[in-house]
Order: structure tokens, then C-alpha cells, then sequence
């Protein structure tokens, strides 16, 4: 297996730890070395894409990443996990057709790579459009990665924990209405969905000590990321086999979350009822975002590129 040291050495001054977002585990949390790239929100170049966000720069830097990647991946045993969110279905105009016609170029090299496509609650139509003829269109809900047998990683978007954006509640039915009407504004101001962005993490921090905005908090006031508590608990009811997903006690053994939704990049550890668990969030590569995440072995980090 390819090691984290290794992974920086073979891609020189492109790579650097986000914010010095680096850790180890007691546990070995996957068997190859995994890369996780976070929410992209792909449109049609437009005014309204904040991928691509009138930059070229950053379209170049990402097929500079993703030519890297492929380059490992013919002599490295590797594993490419995309969270969720690759397209933003929620401003785009009709299905993904103009988008692949934008993007033909980036969505050709991410398909070669092979990777796990966890789906996001800004794709999660390309589930629902194709869900009666029994497909996903790639997407999964969720995806584990393996150890001796054991599951020890979990990779979900972050959606579920997120009650203005869970697409199975009526709180998220009405954020993407809010989204949408947000995404049609920025065709007059392109930085409207930033500067509310500011606005609305401004009233929830000031609020999080009452637990208003996201219940799962706790209501202290700060937390190290607003989805913590939900992931930890998850891990806990996966771990004890309090999940429909009916593992059984010799299948699981989780010590991490690997999420995006929020990008905002951050990797906490915490120990708890004799375990350490860990919450990495990806970050994005939205409005000049390029962050991913990376694990291999023990270690795992939150990684720049470029």
C-alpha cells in the first residue's frame, strides 16, 4: 500500500496539508491508499458555475490533479471516492447533457479513473430520474472501506446530517426551493450564494448555543464541525448493529467519517466510549476551493492541489 509520506513524495510541491490537517489512527481504516474528491458542482460554464467560476485557472488545475491521479492509478493500487455533489442538477438547465458538453474533458478523466461515485443532495435526481428502471446512474448512498474483513470507514456526502439540505425531509424539500431561487439571483449578482453563505453560517454560529439550526449539535455553542455529533452517533449505531443495514458484530468496526456537503474542510478526532473516531470533511472545489482527502492506512490528511 501506497503510504501518505509516499503519495506527497510522488507528487513534489503540488500537494500540501490543508491547515494541518493530518492524523493517525489506532486502527488501519482502509487497505490502499484512498483519495476523496469533494463536492465539484459542475454546470455549464455559465454565470451560475461556481466550479468554474469565470476561472480557467481553476479548470486547469483541476485536469492537472485529476492527470496526476491517473497517472498513480497505472502504478499504484489506489481507490478514488467522488462524495457527492459532482453536478449541480439543482441550477442546471434540464438534465446533465449541457454539463457533459461543458465538461467533457473533466468527466472523461474522472470515469477513467474508475472511482466510487457517492451520491450528493445536488445530484441526487440522477438517482431519482433512474431509480424505476432499477439504476443509480453509478451513484451510491454510501460506500465502506474494508480491513481484514472488517468495515472501517464510512463515506457519505453530508446531506443526511444537514436539516436544510436532507432530501427525505420537508426542511430539505424547502432548501433546495430556497437554492434554486438563490441560483436564479445570480445571474444578476454571480457572488450572491457566497455572501448569503457568510451571512447564514454568521446566524447559526451565533445561534448554535441554542441548538436552533442543527439539533444534532451540541448545544454548548462551538463544535469542531456542526456534523460531528451526528457521524459519531452513526459510527456507534453501525458499531453496535443499531442500523438497518444489519451488520453483523464480526462485520464493523468503524473509526472514521468521510464526508463533503459543507466546503469546509476540516478533520477532527475525538475519543469516545474507549474508541477514537475521526470526521474528515473533504472541503470542495467550488469558488476556488481545491481540497481533497486522502487516507492510507492509519494516516489521513486534508490535502491542497496546486
Amino acid at each position: 500500500m501506497l503510504s501518505l509520506d509516499d503519495f506527497f513524495k510522488r507528487a513534489g510541491n503540488k500537494v500540501s496539508i490543508y491547515r494541518n490537517f493530518r492524523l493517525s489512527s489506532p486502527k488501519t481504516m482502509t487497505s490502499k491508499l484512498t483519495l476523496c474528491i469533494p463536492d465539484m458542482h459542475l454546470l455549464e460554464r455559465g454565470p451560475t458555475d461556481d466550479f468554474f467560476d469565470g476561472n480557467p485557472a481553476r479548470l486547469d488545475r483541476f485536469l492537472e490533479f485529476l492527470d496526476f491521479l491517473n497517472d498513480l492509478k497505472e502504478k499504484e493500487e489506489i481507490e478514488v471516492v467522488q462524495v457527492g455533489d459532482m453536478f449541480d442538477l439543482w441550477q442546471a438547465r434540464g438534465n446533465t447533457n449541457l454539463i457533459v458538453q461543458a465538461y467533457t474533458d473533466i468527466i472523461g478523466l474522472v470515469h477513467k479513473l474508475n472511482p466510487v461515485y457517492v451520491v450528493g443532495n445536488h445530484d441526487i435526481d440522477l438517482v431519482n430520474w433512474y431509480k424505476d428502471k432499477g439504476e443509480a446512474f453509478g451513484r451510491k448512498w454510501r460506500h465502506y472501506s474494508t480491513v481484514e474483513g472488517k468495515r472501517r470507514a464510512i463515506f457519505e456526502h453530508g446531506f443526511q446530517a444537514d436539516m436544510a439540505n436532507n432530501q427525505e425531509s420537508w426542511s430539505g424539500a424547502i432548501g433546495r426551493e430556497i437554492t434554486k431561487v438563490v441560483g436564479m439571483m445570480e445571474y444578476i449578482n454571480p457572488d450572491i450564494d457566497v455572501e448569503l453563505g457568510a451571512v447564514w453560517d454568521a446566524v447559526v454560529r451565533a445561534f448554535n448555543k441554542y441548538n436552533v439550526f442543527s439539533p444534532k449539535n451540541d448545544p454548548q455553542g462551538f463544535s469542531a464541525h456542526e456534523l460531528m455529533k451526528y457521524y459519531f452517533d452513526l459510527i456507534e449505531k453501525y458499531n453496535s448493529g443499531q442500523t438497518f443495514d444489519h451488520y453483523g458484530p464480526g462485520e464493523v468496526d468503524l473509526v472514521i467519517a468521510v464526508i463533503g456537503h459543507t466546503h469546509n474542510a476540516r478533520l477532527v478526532q475525538v475519543p469516545r466510549n474507549g474508541k477514537v473516531l475521526h470526521l474528515l470533511d473533504c472541503g470542495s472545489w467550488v469558488n476556488g476551493g481545491h481540497e481533497f482527502g486522502v487516507l492510507s492506512g492509519k494516516d489521513m490528511a486534508v490535502c491542497q492541489w496546486g
